[in-house]
């Protein structure tokens, strides 16, 4: 099940996605339609929520849109639904539209940060990110996260829109549920694939 609305904002998009794929790699696949569809995410805000007992993924985000259409609310549908439905591996839909996987060198080349620090509060990892922002970046962190078998329970991405610098934190967890901070050879891992250098 996906609900979403779009709605256009001047040069901005506001778009809300809610979904009861709660699983390792759903907020890839959100990103990956995003991505193909020449949208670059400017802020957003990541939750699991709970309703009578069932979880559920609700995301809002703010994207400027560089090919922004009358038919790109009814592309975005349609694409998500079978980012959701036929495609096992997301990646597989940028084939269909000759895109290749986003240089990492495009935010990583300098003044990039990384640090890793426990959320006892969420039972979680913080995964704090600061890098130059280009359309591609949410895509390039949420599959190496996803490749890592990471679940991203929450995330607040935030660009700032003087300096281009992208501030995101993800709150998450390992295929076993537990906070990643205390696999120091799986977190470098993760630095190392990130910065394109494994």
């Amino acid at each position: 099940m996906i609900d979403f609305s779009y709605k256009k904002d001047a040069d901005l998009i506001e778009l809300s996605i809610r979904t009861d794929a709660t699983k390792i790699g759903t907020l890839f696949r959100i990103v990956a339609c995003l991505y193909v569809l020449k949208m670059d995410v400017l802020s957003g805000e990541v939750q699991t929520i709970e309703e009578g007992g069932i979880l559920y993924t609700l995301d809002n985000f703010t994207v400027r849109s560089l090919d922004e259409n009358a038919d790109s609310a009814f592309q975005l549908g349609v694409l998500m639904d079978t980012a959701f439905s036929k495609y096992e591996d997301a990646t597989k839909i940028l084939e269909e539209y000759n895109l290749g996987e986003p240089d990492p060198k495009l935010f990583f080349k300098d003044n990039f940060e990384f640090i890793f620090t426990d959320d006892p509060d969420t039972n979680t990892t913080c995964f704090y990110m600061e890098s130059k922002n280009a359309r591609g970046l949410l895509y390039h962190i949420t599959r190496i996260l996803m490749k890592n078998q990471i679940n991203i329970i929450s995330a607040k991405v935030e660009t700032n829109p003087e300096s281009n610098l992208a501030m995101d934190r993800f709150y998450i967890r390992d295929s076993e549920n537990k906070p990643v901070s205390q696999n120091g050879e799986l977190i470098e891992k993760i630095k190392r694939e990130i910065k394109g250098v494994d």
